[in-house]
Order: structure tokens, then sequence, then C-alpha cells
């Protein structure tokens, strides 16, 4: 059995993504190679009891997602056509179809079936090729969906009759009116108990409940709980399944329920399509009779479903395209073949006749539909008009109506300002009709679309982003933001289309009040990119939106502000936490400006939840970043950034042009991270560059004095802080020889920064615990003796001190490097074996923080690579080996 279960599972995974990638359905897929690895031809699996069960598990599972799916305020919307063509979509071929069976000879119950099973529709295919061709809000696609949204719940009730006239035996009109009542009192019943207790009971559950998998595991147990009384009541289990799966639909937990009923579609809804397959003989379709008498019942039902679009008249809706929108059965009339068969009234010809029908039906209306959606585009020319007196878009009631036709030109102007409207108004006929008309204009971005745009992410909602998308303006006009949303609808954990246009950073800003100041626009277009691209690197981002007309000094701020919410989230996530000078100063210069980190700090806020503490420690980095900002220099406007300011205050140290020069080629990041008379320092030590391997050390007291000095002879010694700066010429492997000599002399090293310049020069800063202070002639003389060594006999990974450590890379806790953290047991000689591997690993070490907590260190490196720039997939790759 699991050796079978484990082959399905493979085999419809396979042909899903084979169907996905060539544009067939992938229910298709899934049928064809069921049939495939069936008895009928490959003979390696067969459908044990086990097998049926479960996918008796997956058509339960699958009408409790349609039931999810339902929104029963859009059926009660349903209008007058959509109910015409839905009734008449499935009574004309369910007429047909019992007809064609009396023809051919079938009894009356295969005739039923036969009726029914042609009566299907599966609106899933058409909407997708409409969406593809943006043709979403034409009347033609508006009709269609619509009226699925009745014909789902009609198919059910025509399943539920037919199903109880066979088992009963015979046909009589008692019978079938009393079917007919049982199952919609069924329907009524089972709906109004579910919607007035499940939202009460869901929400009772789900504030107790401390797992978040009680309310999924509650709402499988009602989904088989409704089914069992479906059947109880002698109707089909399925139904009982749809009307959970619509009370469910109704809960505020309809969105996890959503994420986990996907889950287990993805598992038992493939092993149900597979076992159509491997339940139909191949044989049979080398049987003249069955292919003729198949292709003649195709056109029997191609031409019923046609019928219905007698319903669109007078509509002005395209009769043609309403009635090639209700041809495809799929995964529908699947589930009716299925139940014809396993209740006997379909033998294994008629079955395959059906099935045949089913996959015809499903195959062919997708290129159908394109082709006359071609056609119809074509024809459309609508006549421009002036802009009337009150303005293109009118308010009517609770409608958006357009007034005339706007000219091509502003078409994504019109549409932008409709969607601003339309988070609180349906878009009227007239809107969607004229957008339907253009929608094969090429849309692009002038100054006045874009202010509209970011107009649509300050005040739109989930609604405005749909209808955008229902219109096609995020495809045309900004294609890197529609393929963003694509990648969130693509999201298996993800059904409900709502929750895929939601933006809960957006969200949390509007509620703040952040929309109505006019200060904003940055932060917002920054919480619109964090949401939409989930937390994608800054600057790739930011090429999503490109196209806007937006200010070099926008784009760049709102690159600030993700980067450095980014830095500050993790600053304060940091455990314990820690704040140092060298941080402020790097949010201080990517921030540039008070408004800005006040912006920073919302969008921090915003885009996720923070522990208490987290709040109390935002408010701390705020504080000392704004006090970095607060010199006149960079109030008044006289200094650009704190790099210029640090670099300005450090020049006004000194008049040696040597020193002058070395700090005016200093790295931006090096600047920013030290005082200005730190860096005055640093040149000096450096200044004249040193010849060959000549190496110069300084040793500095740190805490004010040496304590141990001061302490009697009885009295033991207290390790001390000691600042070691070490001047030299760059080489391969330097900080790994450094960290060499420094173990050797059993000195702890603490933190790190290291600094180069254009012309090799070097200069590593370490903050060194010792007893006593460290000797820099020693110092100086042992680092010289290591560059002696060859590097093949230098750079060798001890890698018996890598083993147990773990170790992560954070390419976003940093504006410019890559932030590398390994931790693990502390032991001697561990800092220089991970300097080795970095530099074996090409990557270059700019600063590093030690830290050990009863025997367990926790090192934390800021890296790049040889150009400067964070570290890629290869060289992290190669260093993640030494720790294998």
């Amino acid at each position: 059995m699991f050796i079978a279960l484990a082959a399905i599972l493979i085999a419809a995974k396979v042909a899903s993504e084979v169907c996905d990638r060539i544009g067939v359905p992938a229910v298709i897929g899934e049928i064809a190679v069921g049939i495939a690895i069936g008895p009928s031809v490959l003979g390696l699996v067969d459908t044990s009891d086990a097998v049926r069960i479960l996918a008796e598990l997956g058509v339960i599972v699958l009408l409790a997602q349609v039931g999810l799916e339902m929104n029963l305020s859009e059926l009660r919307k349903v209008g007058r056509a959509a109910l015409v063509v839905a009734v008449i979509g499935v009574a004309a071929p369910m007429s047909v179809g019992f007809g064609a069976g009396q023809l051919l000879g079938e009894s009356t119950n295969a005739s039923l079936f036969l009726g029914a099973a042609l009566a299907a529709t599966s609106v899933g295919i058409t909407a997708r090729v409409f969406g593809d061709l943006r043709a979403l809000s034409t009347t033609e696609a508006r009709l269609v969906l619509g009226a699925a949204v009745a014909d789902d719940v009609l198919g059910l009730v025509i399943l539920t009759i037919v199903t109880r006239v066979v088992e009963q035996g015979s046909v009589d009109i008692a019978g079938v009116l009393g079917t007919l009542f049982l199952a919609i009192g069924f329907l009524i019943a089972s709906t109004a108990i579910g919607l007035l207790l499940l939202p009460r009971i869901t929400t009772f559950i789900g504030g107790r409940a401390k797992s978040p998998s009680v309310i999924a595991v509650f709402a499988a147990a009602v989904t088989f709980a409704m089914a069992s009384a479906a059947d109880a009541a002698q109707l089909a289990p399925i139904i009982g399944a749809f009307v959970a799966g619509m009370s469910l639909g109704s809960t505020d937990h309809h969105e996890r329920i959503s994420r986990e009923f996907n889950v287990l579609a993805t598992i038992f809804v493939p092993i149900f399509f597979v076992s159509i397959g491997i339940d139909t003989d191949i044989s049979t379709f080398a049987n003249g009779n069955t292919l003729l008498l198949a292709a003649a019942l195709s056109i029997v039902a191609v031409a019923a479903k046609m019928i219905a679009s007698v319903g669109a008249w007078g509509t002005g809706a395209d009769r043609v395209l309403v009635g090639l929108g209700m041809v495809p059965r799929g995964e529908v009339g699947l589930i009716f073949a299925s139940i014809g068969l396993s209740v006997g009234v379909f033998d294994d010809d008629l079955y395959a006749v059906v099935l045949i029908v089913v996959l015809v039906t499903t195959l062919i209306a997708p290129p159908l539909l394109r082709m006359r959606l071609g056609n119809s585009a074509a024809r459309v020319s609508p006549t421009e008009t002036l802009e009337p007196s009150g303005g293109w878009l009118v308010q009517r009631d609770n409608r958006l109506v357009l007034q005339g036709s706007p000219p091509p030109q502003r078409v994504l102007l019109t549409s932008l300002e409709a969607a601003v409207r339309a988070a609180n108004l349906d878009p009227g006929t007239e809107l969607l009709d004229w957008a339907a008309s253009h929608r094969d204009t090429a849309l692009s971005f002038d100054s006045e679309s874009s202010r509209a745009f970011v107009e649509v992410v300050r005040r739109g909602n989930a609604r405005s982003w749909r209808f955008l998308e229902l219109v096609g303006v995020p495809e045309r006009a900004l294609p890197g933001v529609a393929s963003a949303l694509h990648a969130r609808r693509s999201d298996f954990t993800e059904l409900d289309p709502t929750r895929v246009m939601a933006f809960p950073t957006l969200e949390y800003l509007r509620q703040r009040g952040m929309a109505e100041r006019t200060d904003t626009d940055n932060l917002m277009m920054a919480a619109f990119l964090a949401d939409a691209t989930d937390g994608q690197q800054a600057e790739l981002a930011v090429e999503h939106i490109s196209p806007l007309h937006l200010s070099p000094d926008s784009y760049r701020t709102i690159v600030a502000l993700l980067k450095a919410s980014t830095l500050l989230r993790t600053v304060i996530s940091q455990e314990p936490f820690n704040l140092n000078t060298r941080v402020l100063a790097q949010l201080a210069e990517y921030l540039a400006s008070p408004i800005n980190v006040e912006m920073c700090r919302h969008l921090t806020e915003a885009r996720g939840e923070l522990e208490d503490w987290q709040y109390s420690a935002l408010l701390e980095v705020v504080s000392g970043v704004q006090e970095v900002l607060a010199h006149p220099e960079l109030i008044d406007g006289t200094r650009e950034s704190v790099l210029t300011l640090k670099k300005s205050k450090a020049l006004e140290l000194t008049t040696d042009p040597l020193l002058r020069d070395r700090i005016q080629n200093a790295s931006a990041g090096y600047l920013i991270a030290h005082a200005p008379a730190d860096i005055v320092r640093h040149a000096e030590l450096i200044e004249p560059l040193p010849r060959g391997r000549t190496v110069r050390v300084t040793v500095h007291e740190m805490s004010g004095g040496d304590d141990n000095a001061e302490r009697g002879p009885g009295e033991g010694l207290k390790p001390q802080k000691w600042r070691v700066d070490i001047a030299t010429r760059d080489t391969k492997g330097l900080l790994a020889r450094i960290s060499g000599v420094f173990a050797d002399y059993g000195l702890e090293v603490a933190s790190a920064d290291l600094a180069t310049w254009p012309d090799g020069g070097v200069v590593d800063s370490f903050t060194i615990i010792s007893l006593t202070k460290p000797s820099s002639t020693q110092l100086a003389h042992r680092i010289q003796e290591s560059h002696k060594r060859r590097p093949e006999n230098g750079l060798r990974v001890d890698r018996s001190l890598l083993n147990g450590l773990v170790i992560s890379v954070d390419q976003d806790a940093h504006p410019w490097h890559t932030v590398i953290t390994v931790s693990g047991a502390d032991q001697p000689g561990l800092l220089q074996a991970v300097a080795t591997s970095f530099s074996i690993s090409g990557i270059h070490v700019h600063h590093a923080s030690i830290s050990t907590s009863e025997g367990i260190v926790t090192d934390r490196f800021e890296v790049s690579d040889r150009h400067g720039r964070k570290v890629g997939d290869k060289a992290t790759a190669k260093l993640m080996q030494h720790f294998a």
C-alpha cells in the first residue's frame, strides 16, 4: 500500500509540473499518469481499498475548498443574466445528455448520470484563460464567473438527486421531488446552522487554544462530520463537505483554515485524479464504437453549453464567448463520472466515453477561448469623448461610474484614480467595459500617473489592488510588481485571493495615521515594497517600481528605509541587547536626516510584531541615532552626511599632508565606525606605509589606568582591556596569522576592526583582554615572523576546532556587508581557525565581535568579498565546507 501511495504521489507531482510548463490543466496530466501506471498499461499500481478511501478523502477536501472560496455575498450579487446562463447551462446539457443516453439504449439511471456529468462546469480553467488575456473585467468574464457561483450549487443539488434516485432503484415524480426538497432542505438547514454557530465556536477555540493547529483540526473534523451527516441523510457526502467549507469560510479564521486545507489538498486531491486514471481500462479507448460515441457526445456537450449563451441576450456580451466559457467540465465532471462508476450505473465502456468527453472539453476550451478573445479584442474600438464637466469618474449610490470614454493615453491614470475610489465603491459596468476594451493598450508612467500610483499605495486597500489586477495594470505598467504579486499567489499555503492582495505593513501604518501626513510618501512606498516582495533585497525590490517617475532622492530614501529597518530589526532582536556607537553611526549615515530616522522607526514597527523589551530597545537605538545626527553641521545643511562630518572633524585634527591624504582615502565604512581622534591615530601609525613585512604595533589601556598596579602582593590580578593597533601591508590570511600570535600569548580577543587602503596599507584594531599589558615589541616581532611561513602551511584549517560549530549567514543585517555568526564551544585557537577559513574562502573581515559566556562563544563577523561587496553564494558554500 505504502509503495503504491508513494508511486501515486510522485507520479502526480511530476505530471502536474509538466502540465504547468506546457500550459495544460494539471488534472489532465494526473489522469494520464494514472492510466500509465495503472493495470491497463504498466501495471505498477492497482486501486486497493486504502487508495480508494484516500481518493474519497481527496474529493471531500476538494469540495470543502470550493466551499471555502464561495463568497455568499457574491452569490447574492449574481445578476439576472448570469443566473439565466447558469440555469440554462445546467438544464440544457442535462436534458440533452439524458436524451442521448436513452437513444443509445442506456438505462434510465445511466442516462441520468450521463446528463449530470455533461451538466458540470469547471470555471477555474475559464477564469485562468480570462486572467492570462487580461479579460477578467469584460462583460463576458463577469457573466461566466457569476454563473459559475450559481452553477456550483445547482450541480451539487442535481448530483444529490441523481445519486439518491439511482440508489433507490426507481424513478418517479414523488421520489425526485422528495429528494429535491431533502437536498435543498439539507443545504438551507446545514448552511444556516453552520453560519450561525461555526464563527462563534472557532472564535471561542481560537482565543483559548495555545497551538495554531487546533483550529485546522477542528475545521477538518467539522468537514468530515457534515459529510457524514449528508451521507446519513442519504445524500452525497460531498454536499456536506461543500456546506462545511462555505460555513468555515465565514469565520475569522478563514485564511488559516484555507492554508491548512490547501496542504491537505496537495496530498489527497491528486490521489483522486490519479485513481480515476488507474480505474480506466485503456483498451476501451481502442474500441471504435467507444471513440465514435465519445466524439458524438463531445459535440453534444459543447453544443449544449453553447445554448447557455442565450441567457446573455440583451447584455451586449459576445454570446459565443460566454458559451465557450461554460464548456470545460474539468474536475467537476470527473467527480460525477467517478460516482457513476462507484454506484454501478456506468460500465467500463460508458465510463471511458464520459472520461473522454470530460478530457476533450477541458482541453479544447482554453484555445477556443483565446482565439475568440483575440478576435473580440480586435473588433473593439471605443469612441473617444471629451471629459465631462463632473470628471471622468463619479459616484452614484455605491457604484463608481465612468462618464464618457477617456482616450488611450489616459488609461493608466484613470485606472489608478478608479483604484483609489474602488477601495469603498463597486466599479460600475461602464468602467469595467471601458477598461476591458483597452486591455491591450500599452501603459507607461508619467509624473501625473506616478503620483496617482503613490496615492493608491497610500489610500488603497485589497479591493484597489484587485481592481488593478482585474484590468491588467500591474502586468503592463509595473511588470516587476506583477511578478511579485504572482509569486505571492503561487504560494501553495495561500488560497484566499483577497489575502494575496493584502499589505499588512501598509495597513499598520494607515491605522496609525501615516497616510494622512504629507511627508510619508517614501515611507508608504517602502512599506508597500516590503509587503509585495516579501523582504527581498532592497535594491532588487526598488527595481520593481523603476518605471515610476520618482525623484532620485525618493528612490535613495526608499532603499535606505528598507535597509535601515532591516538592520534596526536585527539590532533590537539580539539577546542580550548590546548597543554600540558603530551601529548608531552606520544607521545615521544611511538615514542621513532625523525625519528619515523617525520614518525608519515606524517602518520597523510595522514590519512585524515586537516583544515589549524590543520596543524599549528600538527607542534607545533611535534616540542614539538622533543624537548622532544632532550636529549643527548636519541640521543646517553645511555637511551632507555623517560621513562628511566625521572626515572633516578628523582632518581638522592634523595639518600633516600625508595623514590628511590617508584620511581622505579611507573607506566610508571605516570613517563612519571610528571617532575622529582614532582615525588620526591610525593614520599616524600607518604613515609612512610599512616596507615589506614590517609590522608596527601600539598598545593602549582602555580602562583609564592599570587597576592591577594598585593591588597588593596578595591580591589576584584582574583581567584588563587593552587596545592593540597593528599597522602593516595587507597579505593573505593576515587576520588568521595575527589571531594565531594572540593565541600563542594567551590573549583573548573581544573585538576587531580591520581597515584597508588602496595602496595595500592595513590597520587592524583589537580589543584584547589580558591580566598584563601585552608587549608591542614582542607582538610586532612574532607577527613579522609569521609572515615568513609559506602560505600553504600558514593557511591550513584545523577542522577539529570547527566541529560542532553553528554558522549563520545574514545578508540583511548590515547595509554594506554580510554578517556571519559563528557559535559553539570555546577553545584555544578557535578565532584563528575561523579566520583561516574566511581567508581560504576569499572572504574579507571588516569587523569582528567576540563574546563568550559559560564556555560558549558567539563570534559575529562583518565581511565582504575582495571588492567590498556582500559575499556571494559561491564563497559562502566554500566556507560552509570547512564547517561541515
